[in-house]
């Protein structure tokens, strides 16, 4: 049996080749909590096919390097304990042979960690292949992805339309279906990621050659993304704009653990937004603190900082400046757009499946319908033959024991869990500090409030929100919060984003502040310096 096949059964490694480093970063953010066995081997082949994809079409790979390896270490992702983690080692190769980015940047922008001994090692010997066929892929790329986006809305809510009339034939061919477009919009997704990724790079660069690196967060803000519609979406729900339907049609396939095919969405329990609504109706329309005008004065902030960075630039160099931070925008907001996409799909393969389920509870296969995902997506397709329980207790079993455990933010080899509750983590002190990376300007004052399930918290208004990560599901709990500090990220990860979109200040990539910082303690997040400190 392959480690690869290994990890697919036991949604574990038993052992990895102690030389390797592996992240959560960006991929706990991405695909957050534990998987199961359908969730993993769902998607487990479309994500690796989706990276080398990817990488042939810029040209960084050959054709010969388009397959699923057999052996774990090299994939560019696996899961620990039921966890994801990137490969590092895996990024840092096309990064040496990738122009406009360094291994240095990618550890950075994509995970929040660059370990100490990173050194650049740059090679050309792709440049060839890679400026033949990348600089049509990204003039084209912006257009494509704006379309599949758009046709992914229109499929989700024809599909889900006749998922009550599907046989077992019909859902496993749906089934399929969404797996196939997953990987195609994350093709494109990973694509936005890598050319945005290397974009910032460029700007940032600048602006510290410059001594202005203090502008860097206002020039990635007011971008536009998916999350100012979901924003200002609940707020106008609120405010009895449209009703509930048109929210659910809009936005019903982000949820808690949207990045898990087991997860809920507010499509099948819209609870966590409604309870919301009655804040949202103390925002008048001309408050600042509405999401257009939140929207509007970020653009208002990115344009000043813009007009600040080209007067320090020389006049032959300001138009091109210009553009380049006009395009870091654009493809800044295609990446929340590409997550909205992958997510439009398993909203889809969800409804599927627990469709699915509930027909093989009927037929006494499934003892409860919600068993079904921890099947595997070839028994479903092949056809659910003999008595599962067994097998179904015993796997569930180890996803609710894993369910206490976390893994670091980097490592070597094989993690050491941590207790999800944080035991082992020291309790900072008043005045003790944690630092971490400045992804958002501003300074803010304000109760902790440490959060775990978004869905079962409720924050009052200039509540500080620590987590471990956050996706889009947490966007209502943004519009209350007064600033953001999250475990994992960087600059280009999904809270910083939204974080900069709303005007809040953030501080991303800490690695245990949600473990150190006391719910409830009163502390300092300074964006711009990147540190939170306790107060009292």
């Amino acid at each position: 049996m392959s480690s690869r096949t290994a990890v697919e059964e036991t949604l574990d490694n038993a052992d990895i080749d102690s030389a390797l480093t592996w992240t959560t970063g960006n991929v706990a953010e991405a695909f957050p909590g534990v998987f199961t066995t359908l969730g993993f081997t769902y998607m487990s082949e479309p994500m690796e096919f989706a990276f080398r994809k990817m990488f042939l079409s810029m040209g960084v790979y050959t054709r010969r390097q388009v397959y699923i390896p057999d052996q774990v270490e090299d994939m560019f992702w696996t899961l620990f304990a039921g966890r994801a983690a990137a490969n590092i080692d895996r990024f840092r190769e096309i990064a040496s042979i990738t122009p406009g980015t360094s291994a240095t940047a990618i550890e950075q922008q994509l995970f929040g960690y660059v370990r100490p001994e990173t050194v650049d090692e740059n090679s050309v010997r792709r440049y060839p292949a890679i400026l033949t066929k990348a600089p049509g892929l990204v003039l084209q790329l912006p257009g494509r992805h704006d379309a599949e986006f758009a046709e992914l809305r229109r499929w989700r809510l024809d599909r889900l339309a006749e998922i009550d009339t599907l046989d077992h034939d019909g859902l496993v061919a749906l089934l399929g279906d969404a797996r196939d477009r997953f990987q195609s919009i994350m093709i494109k997704h990973l694509i936005v990621a890598f050319v945005s990724s290397a974009l910032a790079e460029g700007v940032s660069t600048t602006l510290k050659a410059l001594d202005l690196g203090g502008l860097e967060a206002d020039i990635l803000s007011g971008v536009g993304s998916d999350e100012n519609e979901v924003a200002h979406d609940l707020w106008a729900l609120a405010h009895e704009e449209f009703g509930l339907r048109e929210f659910i049609d809009r936005h019903g396939y982000h949820g808690v653990e949207e990045g898990q095919l087991s997860g809920v969405s507010w499509r099948e329990n819209p609870a966590p937004i409604l309870e919301r609504l009655d804040h949202y109706r103390t925002i008048p329309a001309e408050s600042p603190r509405a999401p257009r005008n939140r929207s509007r004065a970020q653009v208002e902030a990115r344009d000043k900082a813009l007009a600040q960075f080209l007067r320090a630039l020389p006049g032959y160099k300001r138009r091109i400046t210009g553009w380049q931070v006009r395009m870091v925008g654009r493809w800044l907001a295609l990446r929340e757009q590409g997550k909205a996409g992958y997510l439009l799909t398993y909203d889809v393969a969800r409804a599927a499946m627990r469709r699915e389920g509930a027909l093989l509870a009927t037929d006494g296969v499934l003892d409860d319908a919600e068993d079904i995902f921890h099947l595997s997506y070839d028994q479903l397709c092949a056809g659910i033959t003999g008595d599962q329980r067994d097998l179904i207790a015993e796997r569930r079993a180890a996803y609710n024991e894993r369910l206490g455990y976390r893994l670091p933010q980097a490592w070597s080899g094989m993690p050491e869990l941590i207790k999800a509750d944080g035991h082992g983590a020291q309790t900072l002190p008043v005045n003790g500090t944690v630092t971490g990376v400045a992804a958002s300007s501003g300074v803010v004052e304000g109760r902790a409030r440490v959060v775990r399930d978004p869905a079962e918290t409720e924050l009052d208004e200039g509540d500080i929100l620590v987590c471990e990560v956050t996706d889009p599901s947490w966007v209502p709990l943004f519009l209350v919060a007064g600033g953001v500090v999250t475990d994992h990220g960087g600059l280009l990860s999904h809270g910083p984003i939204v974080a900069r979109e709303l005007g809040i200040p953030c501080v991303c990539g800490t690695e245990n502040g949600s473990h150190r910082i006391a719910d409830g303690a009163r502390i300092r997040l300074d964006g711009n310096a990147g540190t939170v400190t306790v107060l009292a």
